[in-house]
């Protein structure tokens, strides 16, 4: 009995040697010679397609598709992922909120200010260094494990921050697991004596600042409704003076400034910046909901910072815009993701009273709370967490 298949989810584009496809699920890309993009063509609108009713010529080709996984079996034969993956993976990443606090008033923070909902307050350093002890003994086979440090405005606790780092050298050494760092931060409060302890144990460093002054200022406001642009150029100067890892810039723009995407870009790499991550907004209100215009404009603006990456690897350079970078590195290794995020799978987030969650943007909302560090996270609430929240796939 011949197997129905169908079409996976892919899209087709045009390069400059002849038509591509984009496998969605499986982030794989493919040239399509003359011959293959004309049998796809004919048999694209077919389904169920059965491979043995296809001409030989085609049905040559076809199995190429089916190999490659753009055809894919359908009907009660056909293996569907689950939409949850197992919650029983071993520790990869965990985002350690330092501080629940933050010393600005951002107008599109998901989290409240950095207090997650909740009174601010500080991670001590005692349950920092237990945090970090714990990632390494969770990590199960993986080498190399990787410590967020996050907030709030983790720079408000440093003492934590340094217990965390200290504490999770020393039990990477012991384990013989590579610990990495990566610390996120709005550059106002960093000293030359943050500076020096962030370069002298490779801590990345991401500087959430969105552009010139004026696109700055206006999402990005002290509590008493100041610009912080000045000072977080400040921060910024202190930690390139001498980086021993990257520093890179964290954009977000809300919708009225998407226009201005390729221009905040050239800015932030004037200041000396390694890289640029450019993120829309979250619409935590209806005022950040974009309209069809402006989404049409991001559009055009990616676009265009893209044909610039394009023109920079013709002449064997490098355009460090973070957002191509990462898709490129995933199509690159043929990763792909059975789930659209991490959170809860080998990646998840403690605040500052040592409660799991599935992720950093959850912290606070207690659905999503997951276990403690005195027990663990426990996998059933995990996998029960993720169920809820998964679309069936298609």
């Amino acid at each position: 009995m011949s197997i129905p298949y169908a079409w996976a989810d892919h899209r087709l584009l045009a390069g400059a040697e002849g038509q591509l496809l984009f496998g969605v699920e499986d982030v794989s890309l493919f040239h399509l010679g003359r011959e293959a993009a004309e049998v796809l063509a004919r048999w694209r609108a077919v389904e169920p397609l059965l491979l043995d009713q296809a001409p030989a010529p085609d049905r040559e080709v076809l199995e190429e598709f089916r190999r490659a996984r753009v055809l894919v079996p359908v009907g009660p034969g056909r293996r569907r992922p689950s939409p949850v993956p197992s919650a029983r993976e071993p520790l990869s990443t965990l985002v350690l909120e330092v501080a629940q606090d933050c010393n600005l008033a951002c107008r599109y923070c998901y989290a409240d200010g950095g207090t997650y909902r909740g009174a601010p307050r500080l991670l001590r350093p005692e349950l920092a260094r237990r945090a970090a002890r714990y990632l390494v003994e969770a990590s199960g086979p993986h080498s190399e494990v990787t410590l967020v440090l996050f907030g709030g405005e983790p720079l408000m606790n440093v003492p934590a921050v340094r217990a965390a780092v200290e504490e999770a050298e020393r039990a990477g050494r012991a384990a013989g697991t590579t610990v990495r760092f990566s610390l996120t931060t709005n550059g106002t409060l960093v000293t030359d004596e943050a500076a020096e302890f962030l370069g002298a144990h490779r801590v990345s460093v991401s500087v959430s600042l969105d552009g010139p002054p004026d696109v700055h200022d206006a999402n990005r406001p002290t509590r008493a409704g100041a610009g912080s642009y000045a000072a977080a150029r400040r921060g910024l100067a202190r930690l390139l003076r001498s980086p021993r890892a990257p520093v890179a810039a964290r954009v977000t723009l809300p919708p009225s400034q998407w226009g201005r995407a390729g221009e905040v870009f050239d800015h932030l790499i004037g200041l000396g910046v390694h890289e640029v991550g450019i993120a829309p907004a979250s619409p935590v209100t209806r005022a950040f909901l974009p309209t069809e215009e402006q989404e049409d404009l991001l559009l055009r603006e990616f676009g265009a910072l893209a044909d610039r990456f394009l023109g920079a690897a013709d002449r064997g350079q490098v355009l460090p815009f973070s957002n191509l970078l990462d898709l490129l590195a995933r199509i690159h290794v043929g990763a792909s993701r059975s789930a659209p995020c991490g959170a809860g799978l080998g990646y998840l987030a403690l605040d500052t009273e040592g409660r799991f969650y599935l992720c950093h943007r959850l912290v606070g909302e207690e659905p999503f709370r997951v276990g403690d560090l005195g027990s663990g996270p426990r996998p059933a609430r995990v996998r029960e967490c993720l169920e809820a929240m998964a679309a069936p796939r298609a």
